[in-house]
């Protein structure tokens, strides 16, 4: 079966750095990518989702460069003859840069070793070619004849450099090795791997026109010729059947190498893990991480070919102005029967051509991976590669690429929105699905859809995976902590206590995550707070009616009511209904005699009697003198009144002097 069919010299004129690294693009970032994220990062396959998976076949191809803009249209037929010059040439633009890939993932298997250790081997084969400044029309004149016409001329000049094609075919056949770095008792966790591939060339082919300055010309005679050329050309071959490449070309190894890809990945696993002791949850059979960071450096290594010296020579040009050499001659023809062709012109002149072997170095790249948990089964990634190959005339080499993508999976489905931007085929925006063990995509549907898109592109492929199943170890109080590492076997807790339930150190019925009064015993309404009691009188405000002034439980949480508004409150005023002073408890105040001077005071209630003598009539009073008078003594024979006798007689002044009645009496006492 030819797979590989119509993919001539075309080929070297192809799809940019960027197509390279978006291989399988929006697919090889997910958590399902199984044997095939191997490809991406050694390390993905340690601590799969997957106890085995094997990749039956899938393929990525591309098409594009950093002048022609493709169509919708171009995505179904971009690899036929015809429509990849139409992308190549770009409206025979100069200075063309571009770049073919073409990745096959050939039977692939991934094992585990035990817990921490997986196994992968792998069988991959790939084209890659690479243009660099390379002039439409002058790659047209060489490859059918040319597209200018009768009777017009076309200046070509390459004194700025070199033009450079080069493809090159291999397979690979590769044994990955990855393992666990960290400890298991941790929410960081952090794994390894590493890819040693035996690598067999299968194909390559080099073309390098130097300094190249001249006329291309169209005529009904010859059809499209050179003239007024000079320059110089190197051709660099292992005889490379591009043109018809099949199967079987796959298997005919023409040179042979060493490749390592190298990865480490970091993930934070806040779920999977317990915060407290970090006690492991095991739960291989899903999704653990938060973020995941990757790194890898991938393609490092070299193929040595066997070059074909028969069709591998370096020529000088020299193609005088009038003279015509017709270059319909290599229509549809190889590279390696370009020499057949230009030793027998006079205008091509070969020069020295040293060695049998050379090295082809592989397009080394580092790449940068981020992705985000955004929820349940939403995933944000961003990515970067970066080109470490050097772009020298027999290298393979990509450029710098960055990318975020958007994702939905699951264990049976995956939508991802690839959204990528190269330093050669600007931004490009695609669409990968994925159900169950089929996938397909393409890095560019959605640009090519307006017609903006600097690729065409697609990827397929069949794969099937067994993943791990939940593990039925004893979990007695069904709270998903396996009783092996439960501390609490019988009641249900959560993993980050160990199977214990979030301790309620108040014991009020909230647990201490959700308590803001960890020490107090409180409600779920007040966040395991107490009832606040805003006025302080012991009353919670949610039973006391007056909750900003302090009261008693006996009026629910209200002060003792004061009916009267006297200032004396019921409990204490006996005259509950009429305002009176707290001297008399609160009732009003009685004037028996209406004389001015209260009962309480009014040593006469009953009779009317000015206050100099407590309330009593005046005849009361001098009654009362008279009878205090009898008791006054004196000194023994003498006309002096005794000490003790004082007070009666000063209690008596008073009175009479505030009496007009008796006023004359105290004058006449006290002169």
């Amino acid at each position: 079966m030819r797979i590989l069919k119509s993919i001539p010299i075309y080929l070297f004129l192809l799809v940019s750095g960027n197509l390279f690294a978006q291989s399988f693009p929006g697919y090889r970032t997910g958590n399902y990518t199984g044997v095939n994220g191997v490809f991406y990062n050694p390390a993905n396959i340690a601590d799969s989702i997957y106890s085995l998976d094997v990749n039956i076949f899938s393929i990525s191809a591309f098409a594009g460069n950093d002048q022609a803009s493709l169509g919708v249209k171009d995505l179904t037929k971009s690899f036929n003859a015809d429509s990849l010059k139409r992308i190549l040439f770009g409206g025979n633009n100069p200075n063309l840069n571009s770049l073919v890939n073409t990745d096959i993932y050939g039977p692939s298997v991934l094992f585990n070793l035990n817990r921490r250790m997986a196994m992968a081997i792998t069988t991959r084969s790939r084209v890659f070619s690479n243009v660099k400044n390379i002039d439409g029309t002058l790659a047209q004149t060489f490859i059918d004849g040319g597209s200018v016409s009768s009777g017009v001329t076309y200046p070509v000049n390459f004194n700025a450099g070199n033009s450079v094609i080069n493809a090159t075919g291999w397979s690979e056949v590769g044994l990955s090795y990855s393992t666990v770095l960290t400890k298991e008792k941790s929410v960081h966790f952090m794994k390894a791997g590493v890819s040693v591939k035996y690598l067999a060339g299968t194909a390559n082919s080099y073309l390098n026109m130097k300094n190249i300055n001249g006329t291309i010309g169209n005529s009904a005679l010859n059809g499209t010729y050179l003239t007024g050329t000079t320059g110089s050309l190197d051709i660099n071959t292992t005889n490379a059947n591009f043109n018809d490449y099949t199967i079987k070309d796959f298997f005919n190894f023409k040179g042979h190498g060493v490749g390592t890809d190298i990865g480490f990945v970091y993930e934070f696993r806040p779920e999977s893990m317990t915060k407290g002791n970090e006690q492991y949850v095991d739960d291989r059979f899903a999704n653990k991480y938060k973020l995941k960071v990757g790194l890898s450096l991938l393609d490092v290594g070299t193929i040595k070919f066997s070059r074909d010296s028969e069709s591998s020579a370096s020529y000088a040009v020299n193609i005088p102005t009038g003279l015509q050499f017709q270059v319909s001659k290599f229509k549809d023809q190889s590279v390696s029967k370009y020499t057949r062709i230009l030793d027998t012109s006079i205008y091509f002149t070969r020069t020295a051509n040293t060695g049998d072997k050379y090295n082809v170095v592989l397009p080394t790249t580092l790449q940068f991976n981020v992705d985000y948990n955004v929820m349940k089964n939403i995933y944000v990634n961003a990515g970067g590669q970066f080109a470490f190959s050097e772009k020298k005339n027999l290298n393979m080499y990509a450029y710098n690429v960055f990318n975020i993508t958007p994702r939905f999976e699951n264990k049976t489905f995956t939508a991802a929105l690839p959204v990528s931007y190269s330093t050669l085929t600007d931004l490009t925006v695609g669409l990968s699905l994925r159900a169950g063990p089929f996938f397909v995509g393409s890095g560019s549907v959605f640009s090519a859809l307006i017609g903006k898109s600097k690729q065409a592109d697609a990827h397929i492929g069949l794969r099937i995976g067994l993943q791990h199943k939940k593990k039925m170890k004893p979990d007695t109080d069904k709270d998903g902590v396996f009783d092996d590492v439960d501390n609490c076997p019988k009641v249900a807790g959560v993993a980050r206590y160990q199977g214990c339930p979030i301790p309620d150190t108040d014991g009020d019925g909230i647990n201490d995550e959700m308590d803001k009064c960890k020490s107090e015993t409180g409600v779920a309404k007040y966040e395991g707070c107490p009832v606040p009691d805003t006025d302080k009188d012991g009353i919670n405000d949610e039973l006391d009616k007056c909750p900003t002034v302090a009261g008693v439980a006996k009026y629910e949480g209200c002060p003792v009511p004061d009916t009267d508004g006297d200032g004396v409150n019921d409990e204490m005023d006996k005259c509950i209904a009429v305002a009176g002073p707290a001297t008399n408890n609160g009732c009003p105040q009685v004037d028996t005699d209406g004389d001015g001077i209260f009962d309480d005071k009014d040593a006469c209630p009953a009779e009317a009697g000015p206050a100099s003598s407590k309330g009593c009539p005046p005849e009361k009073v001098a009654v009362q003198i008279t009878a205090d008078f009898k008791n006054i003594l004196f000194d023994f024979g003498k006309a002096t009144i005794r000490p003790e006798s004082m007070s009666i007689i000063t209690n008596a002044a008073k009175v009479m002097n505030g009496n007009s009645k008796f006023n004359f009496l105290y004058q006449w006492f006290y002169r």
